[in-house]
C-alpha cells in the first residue's frame, strides 16, 4: 500500500522481535517463513527507505489488527487495501493521534 502511495520513507512497526530479525540478520532457507521473507526483501529493496523496527501491539494497533486479519486470508501476499479490515481507518486516526493503551507487565 506504501509503493503505491508513493511514500519515499517507510517506518514498519512489527509487534515480533522474532520478525524484526529475519529483516536484520536474515533467515535461514529452510525456515518455513523463508519464501515470505523473500518477497519482503524484494520489496525492501525499491527505490525507497524502508525501517523495519519492533513495537508492542499496544503501541500499534493497526499492525495487531492487520496481523490479526491476516489468519483469515489465504497464505500468500497481500499488498492491496481493498483485503484491509474495514475499521482499519479508524484505527490509523487513533494510532496518529497518539491514543494511550495500557499494557500489563508481570515483573519478577
Amino acid at each position: 500500500m506504501a509503493w503505491e502511495q508513493q511514500v519515499q520513507r517507510l517506518v514498519v512497526e512489527v509487534d515480533s522481535d522474532v520478525v524484526v530479525g529475519f529483516f536484520q540478520s536474515g533467515i535461514n532457507d529452510m525456515h518455513i517463513l523463508s519464501f515470505l521473507v523473500r518477497l519482503c526483501y524484494i520489496f525492501l529493496r525499491r527505490d525507497w527507505l524502508v525501517r523495519v523496527i519492533h513495537v508492542y501491539r499496544e503501541v500499534n494497533r493497526v499492525v495487531d489488527s492487520l496481523a490479526n486479519h491476516a489468519f483469515s486470508l489465504p497464505l500468500g501476499f497481500h499488498s492491496s487495501s481493498s483485503s484491509s479490515p474495514s475499521d482499519i481507518l479508524e484505527l490509523v486516526t487513533e494510532d496518529a493521534n497518539g491514543s494511550i493503551r495500557v499494557r500489563f507487565v508481570r515483573l519478577g
